[in-house]
């Protein structure tokens, strides 16, 4: 993920300055203090000295870029990937793993820790660093002048392409299918018209989905089957109108319990499969599952968590904002023959309970929110008095505000964890479970 700043209107007095830097924040800058003002920069350790480039600055606080080491901390580390120093995709390479998860985890642990101090912090649920990326989005650019193709990643603060041959967290069956696709496009007769490539890598293959604008040449459709089936992806091609699948079947990921869950190419699954189930066996363990719970999953999506949760209890209702994604969850739920679970689609953003789904006993609670949180749901949520909420987030910013909100309301902040989904990189996700009082 590229970190954007937007440009302070009036420009900076000078463009460089030298810094010491004091602390890392979860994101993996450098914390410095210069005059009174805080710091925020990029490639950056504690203890170091640096040469900093100013990207942005404010009446408070500034953000920037290390671009000389004058004093380097003794565990700084070569970056494993050659493209590092320009592509947007990661931000801490540099950083050992260890340290960077350290960070992250005393980050997340004293913010909760100011609102609950009594909360047990358990050990932080981790899977290998590198190549664990099942899912990426490359940018594809023409350059008419040049006649060279741009295939990769955006440009650390710039919209430019870094053109990859490879990538060390993408799981490596999609990092080897790089050089093939720029190999692909080379051969392309309208490369203008190229707008960028997503790759999923699940349990039956390989989905690729082409972006194009206009419609696509024989000659190139002709090239593009004959590369899906030589190496036997399953191939959809997006143009202005629709999205239209050439080659191969629907992509779906087992859970190690045998749950299949199917997804359309564009459809959101978590990014890091390992992890995926780890939470998934986490979510299970912390509510303490039996055969008499009726349990409430929000936010579910096609049925990653509800559908586990189901093969233990007596009933799970899963709501979903987005019908499409509820009609998925449907039959993925069919075609598990889990039949204790039923999926609504609701906007939760709006008052939901005088909704016949809500006037349900729910004991416990799932939800796992987009980066905005849930704070609009946890009233009416709260309402329903469950006696555990297990919280899943992906912003320790709005998971800071919602357990405040919970706290409210007389729930206890009992266990948290910070999950590592994205190593190398500033984000940042945890599990919580919140009991009644």
């Amino acid at each position: 993920m590229v970190l954007h700043y937007t440009p302070h209107q009036s420009a900076p007095r000078t463009t460089t300055f030298v810094a010491e830097i004091l602390d890392l924040d979860y994101q993996g800058r450098g914390v410095a203090k210069v005059q009174g003002k805080t710091w925020f920069i990029e490639n950056a350790l504690p203890q170091e000295k640096v040469e900093v480039r100013i990207v942005d600055e404010k009446r408070h606080y500034g953000h920037g870029i290390s671009c000389k080491i004058l004093t380097p901390h003794p565990d700084r580390q070569s970056a494993k990937c050659a493209y590092y120093a320009q592509c947007g995709g990661c931000q801490s390479q540099h950083i050992p793993i260890d340290m960077q998860r350290h960070t992250k985890q005393q980050a997340l642990f004293q913010r909760l820790q100011q609102l609950q101090p009594q909360a047990t912090f358990m050990p932080m649920i981790v899977a290998a660093p590198w190549h664990y990326r099942r899912r990426v989005r490359l940018s594809v650019r023409f350059h008419p002048k040049s006649k060279q193709l741009a295939m990769g990643l955006r440009q650390r603060n710039t919209q430019q392409i870094v053109n990859l041959q490879h990538c060390d967290v993408l799981e490596i069956p999609l990092s080897q299918l790089l050089p093939k696709l720029h190999l692909l496009f080379s051969t392309w007769s309208l490369p203008k018209n190229l707008g960028h490539v997503e790759l999923v890598h699940v349990d039956n293959g390989i989905a690729m989905l082409l972006r194009h604008t206009g419609n696509l040449a024989q000659t190139d459709r002709t090239l593009l089957t004959h590369f899906a089936q030589q190496e036997n992806l399953m191939l959809f091609v997006q143009d202005d109108q629709q999205i239209t699948q050439l080659h191969g079947e629907a992509p779906y990921y087992i859970l190690r319990d045998g749950t299949k869950l199917q997804f359309d190419i564009r459809d959101f699954i978590q990014v890091n499969a390992v992890v995926n189930q780890k939470m998934i066996d986490t979510a299970l363990e912390w509510l303490e599952l039996t055969s008499n719970d009726n349990v409430l999953d929000l936010f579910c999506g096609m049925g990653n968590f509800t559908l586990p949760i189901s093969r233990q209890v007596n009933q799970v209702v899963g709501i979903e904002g987005v019908a499409e994604m509820v009609e998925k969850a449907k039959r993925n739920a069919e075609q598990n023959q889990c039949d204790n679970v039923q999926f609504y689609q609701a906007n939760l953003d709006q008052p939901f309970v005088q909704q016949h789904w809500a006037s349900q006993h729910f004991n416990k609670i799932l939800l796992d929110p987009p980066r905005t949180g849930a704070a609009f749901a946890l009233h009416a949520l709260c309402e329903l008095g469950a006696e555990k909420i297990l919280y899943v987030s992906c912003n320790p910013a709005t998971l800071v505000r919602d357990t405040a909100i919970l706290l409210q309301f007389n729930y206890r902040l009992k266990k948290v964890a910070m999950i590592d989904m994205f190593p190398n990189t500033g984000h940042l996700e945890s599990i919580s479970l919140f009991e009644k009082e």
